[in-house]
């Protein structure tokens, strides 16, 4: 269903439900995966993802609100669920600072272009082809390619009782490919990814080329001790640890709880200088990927987070910005399958930096680490403090005298990511969009960085030591 339909099926749902106070949040999502492993596209997916989310305030001032879902794109069924919510909005607490659903009155910003039909139309035959050189390229190559390329459509609607309607398309296409140098675990693997809402704007040769080289680099890792090590990290490296800082630090809740380093920090340096992340879901540049508005019908907003080093913004849901005496950023969530309706980032810039290339920023090291990716992230083990953890993947190198000299078993770090922002003294200036995992689609653009000093709290695992 196009977001236009989904609209009209929301407002029929809350005329036939005959609540006085509602809204209903519908997302409809159909992806198309063409999915290669052992060398083999065996995975061919579509799949729709329909979701409806309905709120409603009840008690004798409206203000004890409850939610309740469904998947199923008809009237019945979401009637169902306002009818459902309505009957638990009696017995829920009155949630502080809620002053009523988004009127269609309150303002509407620019629409910037998040639309494709290549993308909305390609068909499983079309992803085939496009992956096709992906596996004649690795097998050429000696190695093992794994990996997907996803093309999805989404449509979102939301509609109060307030008059608010609004809707979106969207699309998204996204590469992931992986040359492993053997089909099980153990050995070397490299990664190429890239995402574009035109499908036909990845470059697929490119991507599959990085995926290659740096599995052959990583053959026959050695093994490093843990310790501090200067890094120059990749952007899929750099915005995972981004996209855990949003989650931590710049939405309102976590600022309310007392657990995010923004608390009371306003206007101080909370890192390094060369550092300025803005919440920019309205940008129109091939990396765009978010809707122009939030979960609860409100336009997004541009929110500058950190600026030179100094904390400037928190992003906000309508009830937490009426209790901190501030204005809704847009920065409502959709639930993600793992959390439930939250405030949050959904696309964060970071600033680049001047450097011309990777291989610029490697040539300022001494002795340190190259790092592609990484996973296993943890970024609660201290909020208050940005300390996170995880491990390095599909590519670590040692760099030695500016250069990189030997591939290294994957590490794990423990540090600070705004401390050790405070030690970053090199940027590129191009920077790449990387998806966001756990929040409404959308991308974090951010640059490779060096950083001095990141601390590695476990050895790597090898046979031979560096």
């Amino acid at each position: 269903m196009t977001g236009d339909e989904l609209l009209s099926l929301a407002r029929d749902a809350m005329a036939a439900a005959g609540e006085a106070e509602v809204e209903v949040t519908m997302k409809s999502t159909k992806r198309g995966f063409a999915r290669f492993a052992m060398g083999d596209l065996g995975q061919h997916m579509e799949l729709s993802e329909p979701q409806v989310l309905v709120r409603v305030a009840g008690g004798a001032r409206r203000t004890r609100v409850a939610a309740a879902s469904t998947n199923h794109l008809d009237t019945v069924s979401i009637v169902g669920a306002i009818h459902s919510a309505a009957k638990a909005s009696v017995e829920v607490p009155e949630t502080e600072g809620f002053g009523g659903f988004t009127r269609g009155d309150e303002p509407e910003g620019e629409r910037p272009t998040r639309y494709a039909d290549s993308t909305a139309r390609m068909d499983a035959e079309a992803r085939a082809d496009r992956v096709a050189p992906v596996l004649d390229g690795i097998a050429k190559a000696g190695l093992v390619g794994a990996g997907a390329l996803e093309t999805r459509l989404t449509s979102l609607a939301v509609a109060t009782t307030r008059g608010r309607a609004v809707s979106h398309d969207g699309t998204t296409a996204q590469l992931k490919v992986w040359a492993l140098e053997t089909p099980g675990a153990g050995g070397a693997a490299g990664f190429g990814g890239q995402t574009h809402r035109d499908v036909t704007a990845l470059d697929v040769g490119a991507e599959t080329e990085r995926a290659i080289r740096l599995c052959r680099l990583g053959k026959g890792p050695t093994s490093l001790a843990e310790g501090r090590y200067d890094v120059v990290m990749e952007p899929a490296a750099v915005a995972e640890l981004v996209e855990w800082l949003a989650s931590i630090a710049f939405g309102a809740p976590a600022v309310e709880q007392g657990t995010s380093v923004m608390r009371g920090r306003i206007g101080e340096c909370v890192t390094g200088d060369a550092i300025t992340m803005t919440e920019d879901p309205l940008d129109d540049g091939p990396a765009g990927l978010a809707a122009p508005f939030d979960r609860e019908g409100v336009w997004r907003r541009k929110v500058p987070l950190i600026e030179r080093g100094v904390a400037r913004g928190i992003l906000y849901d309508r009830a937490a910005a009426a209790r901190a005496g501030a204005t809704s950023t847009g920065s409502a969530l959709l639930p993600d399958g793992v959390s439930e309706v939250g405030v949050g980032a959904s696309a964060i810039t970071m600033d680049g930096g001047a450097a011309g290339s990777v291989d610029d920023l490697i040539a300022g090291v001494t002795r340190g680490l190259y790092v592609c990716r990484l996973h296993y992230v943890n970024g609660f083990l201290d909020p208050r403090h940005t300390v996170m953890t995880g491990l390095t993947r599909d590519g670590c190198f040692l760099i030695e005298n500016g250069k990189l000299s030997r591939p290294v078993g994957n590490m794990r770090f423990t540090d600070s990511f705004l401390d050790g922002l405070a030690r970053v003294d090199g940027m590129t200036r191009e920077r790449r969009a990387v998806p966001t995992a756990w929040s409404d689609a959308g991308a974090h653009v951010v640059p490779a960085i060096r950083m001095r000093g990141f601390r590695f709290t476990g050895a790597s695992q090898s046979a031979v030591s560096a």
